[in-house]
């Protein structure tokens, strides 16, 4: 038998505090430079389309207020609220009713928009131009599309009973990780499975296999370190293993489904054009694994140094944040109940909070702020302003005292919880020989 890395109820040990010079091990060593090829291969690319798009969002505001206060969101909003009598007939949850107009844009114009570029590779040859356009369309205006993709594949992926009534449902129940997802970069299962079963169950533990926990979060060069792990993750790999080597085969050819779909579907185009299929498939795979690292460090940043489990400083809160996308804002909540319904996420926050559980843990709360603004704050070490943004829900602390908590939050980390993430691939070597 394969050996067990130890159990989530193991992983209390009281964290370590350590500066970068900790790790830099032979491992280490080879996962930052491999980090380095990934970021530094991908950012040129990721960043120019991204830059366009918050570009695109500030000119449509007039170069005022904050993000998504322009026309063409006013203009969806309008769209929303005029189509929401009809729309809800389709949903379960009435105020889902947006999500036929999110169709129509994500499951139709866009995969047209892109048969019209790939009609015009075959014809003209490739255009980076046309490329270009196509992915700061794709992603929108202060990347919204993106956004809601990836909210929208999350929140499918949670539910078990799909989000359409019937018998609707039987065409679009999966429609945002099984067809959206692939000109997003999504491998269909890796929300329905790989993040919702094993993140879900371990919660940045040992055995979670896209952790942050085993190294001081504000640091670049842990970051790279960091981008490896989560590539393995979202092409299926790490999370397929981790299953197998837990026997839980029957999630693990589900994994496996999943991936082979989104693969096949990407062989198809690249043996109708290869260029194509390059850049307008597997480009939109490494903008999802830059962005969602940089999301998911930024998620789970903190770590409470006295109870690496306290859910309240482990996940972060932010308050009044300018692209909080159907309630993703409040992590904290999504942790303690996956499945709820995003209308519910204000109600189960105050539930916790009028029972002083957020004020007792001093749970990490921000606001003002996004997940992307934090991320950056974090490994660039912006102290000062993290502690102007964060908010103390009962009692005083000076700034000095915010900014020596955060700190503190960010530099802890669990022995136990590194030593486990690189003893999963191990394990899974094992196991591997062992059925051979």
């Amino acid at each position: 038998m394969a050996p067990r890395p130890p159990t989530r109820d193991q992983d209390t040990k009281a964290p370590r505090k350590a500066n970068e010079a900790t790790f830099l091990t032979p491992t280490e060593k080879v996962t930052m430079g491999l980090g380095a090829c990934i970021l530094f291969t991908l950012l040129p690319f990721v960043g120019t389309v991204v830059a366009t798009a918050v570009l695109w969002d500030f000119l449509d505001r007039g170069c005022t207020g904050r993000p998504l206060d322009g026309v063409l969101m006013t203009f969806a909003s309008w769209v929303n609220r005029a189509t929401h009598d009809f729309n809800k007939q389709f949903v379960k949850h009435e105020a889902d009713s947006y999500l036929l107009n999110a169709v129509v844009l994500l499951a139709i114009f866009i995969p047209g928009l892109w048969g019209f570029c790939l009609y015009s590779t075959i014809t003209y040859g490739f255009s980076a131009y046309l490329c270009y356009v196509y992915h700061v369309i794709r992603i929108g205006p202060y990347f919204m599309n993106f956004a809601y993709v990836y909210t929208l594949c999350h929140k499918e992926g949670h539910s078990r009973i799909g989000l359409f009534k019937q018998p609707y449902g039987r065409v679009l129940n999966n429609v945002f990780n099984w067809w959206i997802g692939l000109f997003y970069g999504v491998l269909p299962a890796s929300f329905a499975y790989g993040h919702s079963i094993n993140h879900h169950r371990y919660n940045n533990g040992p055995s979670d296999v896209v952790s942050t926990s085993d190294k001081p979060r504000d640091s670049f060069y842990n970051f790279l370190c960091y981008l490896p792990r989560w590539t393995g993750y979202a092409i299926n790999l790490t999370t397929t293993l981790q299953f197998f080597r837990e026997n839980n085969s029957r999630v693990a050819v589900k994994m496996i489904t999943g991936s082979l779909y989104w693969f096949l579907f990407a062989y198809a185009v690249y043996l109708i054009n290869p260029t194509f299929a390059f850049w307008y498939l597997v480009f939109p795979l490494g903008e999802n694994i830059l962005l969602l690292a940089c999301v998911n460090w930024c998620w789970h940043a903190f770590l409470n140094p006295n109870d690496p489990e306290d859910e309240y400083v482990g996940s972060i809160t932010i308050f009044d944040g300018p692209i909080n996308v159907l309630n993703e804002d409040f992590h904290v909540v999504h942790h303690q109940y996956p499945g709820a319904h995003w209308t519910n996420h204000p109600k189960l926050y105050d539930k916790h909070f009028q029972l002083k559980e957020y004020s007792k843990h001093v749970a990490t709360v921000f606001k003002e702020t996004h997940a992307f603004e934090l991320f950056f704050l974090i490994i660039l070490r912006k102290y000062d302003i993290m502690a102007e943004k964060f908010v103390l829900l009962e009692g005083t602390l000076t700034i000095d005292e915010k900014k020596a908590l955060i700190k503190e939050r960010l530099v802890s980390y669990t022995i136990i919880t590194a030593i486990c993430i690189y003893n999963i691939y191990i394990y899974t070597y094992i196991y591997i020989l062992h059925r051979l």
